[in-house]
């Protein structure tokens, strides 16, 4: 028997001994939810609840002028990563909800 075979052949054993029957078995089977940060973002800012990121950007170099070179959303901010005229890589922080500019470090 293979890997799969067996692990499906021990599922089925499972639900049987359980008193488990095709129609209850799907109930107990939930599917993964599986978000992504990009997924995160973009459900924020259709709900109201954040800034678009374009929007993250623009303030965040607004306040530290550079080049920009990355972004990530934690879901109460955006974490802008640029590059300054000095070469220096600094992280703003920007408030998802409000777009303020929060912090750099």
């Amino acid at each position: 028997m293979t890997q799969k075979t067996t692990w499906i052949a021990l599922t089925i054993v499972f639900f049987l001994a359980a008193g488990v029957g095709p129609s209850r078995a799907d109930e107990l089977l939930v599917p993964a939810q599986w978000h992504s940060e990009q997924d995160r973002a973009r459900d924020a800012v259709r709900s109201g609840q954040a800034i678009s990121p374009g929007q993250a950007k623009q303030a965040a170099l607004a306040r530290y002028p550079g080049q920009f070179l990355d972004m990530s959303f934690g879901g109460n901010a955006y974490y802008v990563k640029i590059m300054t005229a000095q070469n220096r890589v600094v992280v703003v922080t920007v408030d998802a909800a409000s777009g303020r500019v929060v912090g750099a470090n």
